[in-house]
């Protein structure tokens, strides 16, 4: 039986926890209309992961999380590369923490995924495929991150000029 490869990536925000919270709920649910998950394609680059050349699209979907504590309002998330390949498919959860400031907030994902090709795979995943997931995650947390800050700072700027 093949193991299971974790991952663990977060990234610092600009951005109120309640507000990195309600944002990512807005940029993250289905259009009603469609009944689809939200889909956000990344591409990746050689400077995503040095020393490991590649260009892989992976096509991420979203899906609304049960939290049992009702707190962190949690979102499944899936990944798997754009058109197949040697790249492992990843499922986790992206989640929105307090962080030791009111001003900022954690965004972090976590979860597993099982390199391929069996034993091949896992000596892959301990030299390079490991990196290449980590990667992977930084540059959704990157993504995501900079579109909340984005939509943080126009609203708050927004605010401002309305009393001005």
């Amino acid at each position: 039986m093949q193991t299971m490869s974790s991952l663990y990536q977060k990234r610092h925000i600009a951005c109120p926890y309640n507000r990195a919270q309600d944002i990512l709920a807005n940029m993250l649910q289905p259009p009603a209309s469609s009944g689809q998950p939200q889909v956000v394609l990344l591409a990746l680059s050689e400077s995503a992961t040095p020393g490991a050349p590649m260009s892989k699209e992976v096509v991420v979907t979203f899906a609304a999380a049960i939290d049992p504590m009702h707190f962190d309002q949690p979102w499944s998330v899936h990944w798997h590369p754009k058109g197949g390949g040697l790249y492992p498919d990843f499922d986790g959860v992206l989640t929105v923490r307090a962080d030791d400031t009111y001003e900022t907030a954690i965004l972090e994902v976590v979860g597993t995924y099982e390199p391929p090709l069996g034993a091949v795979g896992e000596v892959f995943d301990t030299v390079l495929g490991s990196r290449i997931a980590s990667a992977t995650a930084r540059e959704l947390l990157r993504k995501l991150g900079d579109d909340i800050e984005k939509e943080y700072r126009e609203s708050e700027h927004a605010k401002r000029r309305s009393k001005g």
